[in-house]
């Protein structure tokens, strides 16, 4: 990391004595001083009827004691405990991904081509895993429900191997239902979080993680009797992912400090990165074959693959070739609605007749089976 220059650093505490805190952690000055308007308003806001509450000596000491996190490489979601997702607000914590505006991009593009393809089914059924905060699924339900006014029934179920990580999707999940950001109203819309181990063919251990398919199972049994007039129609229409993908060595080499230090592991370099059982397998791809492996068994008609970068997405889409079942198969970049550079063309370096769409870096992978192209 590049020392900053002590010019810049004598400009920040001659605005405000706490902002070069803040700049050790952003190493930009625009950026530090945006950070510290934010972190004064998370502190005034409890007290804010109450007066100037930085004219407290506790408020100021607790801003300062946030200030201090912030320049130890803390992330700011984690200090003021949210992050916006799209268009809503996503509660974060340690030892949960945080969610990343990229992500949503994807997501919520994703929700307006289905929309405007008219061929989703009267009843949807949406399957996100790895979901972390729940936020996809989440946001899903919200483009659909909300923002399209869509009629017919959305079924929605995150899935994750992190009791901490579901959790908070739960949370999430009463917050904005509480708050009327979103509306959960079954029968029309539902959406559920439960654990399984995603790698996992057979239960080894179920005492300690179910397989997915056992997961999924015990699902469909107990909506089943919840409902036993219900039609419970086999497999999921809409497959999403935003997996493991770094390997151990791009983790060690490439990841900054701050991420490192605070945002688990488990979230960013898949579990048996290392393991011998995937010959041939870039480590930090392990994830992949299982999730077309999962796209397959439960017949989904569309999937949605987030990955790190171009060269990823190549290797991906590549193996969503082999399987010789999608209609459509293209790598999305980190704003896939937006005019790209080149025409909607561009070729990967490893797959080829894969369009590359959008502005940014290769940010997803993106595939459609069916009669029509969505």
């Amino acid at each position: 990391m590049p020392r900053l220059h002590p010019r810049v650093l004598h400009q920040a505490h001659k605005s405000d004595t706490l902002l070069p805190l803040v700049l050790r952690a952003t190493r930009d000055l625009t950026s530090a001083k945006n950070e510290l308007r934010w972190l004064r308003d998370f502190v005034a806001e409890p007290q804010r009827n109450t007066g100037n509450i930085l004219d407290n000596w506790a408020a100021r000491r607790k801003l300062r004691q946030l200030c201090v996190e912030r320049a130890k490489g803390k992330p700011l979601q984690y200090i003021m405990g949210t992050e916006y997702f799209g268009d809503l607000e996503i509660a974060c914590k340690p030892g949960v991904l945080i969610p990343r505006q990229e992500t949503a991009a994807s997501v919520t593009h994703l929700m307006e081509r289905l929309q405007k393809s008219k061929l989703l089914p009267e009843h949807v059924k949406l399957l996100d895993l790895c979901t972390g905060t729940g936020c996809i699924p989440l946001l899903a339900s919200y483009e659909l429900v909300q923002k399209y006014s869509r009629k017919g029934r959305l079924e929605a179920v995150g899935v994750d191997i992190s009791s901490r990580a579901l959790s908070l999707a739960e949370r999430n999940l009463r917050r904005l239902s509480q708050d009327g950001t979103i509306r959960i109203e079954p029968p029309s819309s539902s959406l559920s979080f439960i654990r399984a181990d995603i790698l996992a063919e057979a239960d080894h251990n179920p005492s300690d993680c179910v397989s997915l398919m056992t997961a999924l199972q015990l699902y469909e049994e107990t909506q089943q009797s919840n409902d036993p007039t219900a039609d419970r129609k086999g497999g999921w229409d809409i497959l999403i992912s935003n997996p493991p993908y770094i390997s151990p060595s791009a983790f060690n080499r490439t990841t900054t400090r701050s991420v490192k230090r605070y945002e688990p592991k488990l979230a960013l370099v898949p579990k048996d990165a290392d393991a011998s059982q995937y010959p041939g397998i870039d480590p930090g791809d392990i994830f992949y074959p299982r999730l077309l492996e999962i796209a397959k068994q439960v017949d989904a008609r569309v999937v949605l693959f987030e990955v790190a970068d171009l060269e990823q997405a190549g290797r991906v889409a590549a193996m969503a070739q082999q399987q010789n079942i999608w209609t459509v198969i293209e790598v999305w970049r980190d704003n896939p609605s937006q005019a790209d550079d080149y025409g909607g063309s561009e070729q990967t370096s490893v797959a080829t007749g894969i369009k590359v769409l959008g502005r940014g870096n290769g940010r997803s992978v993106f595939a459609y089976r069916g009669g029509a192209k969505a």
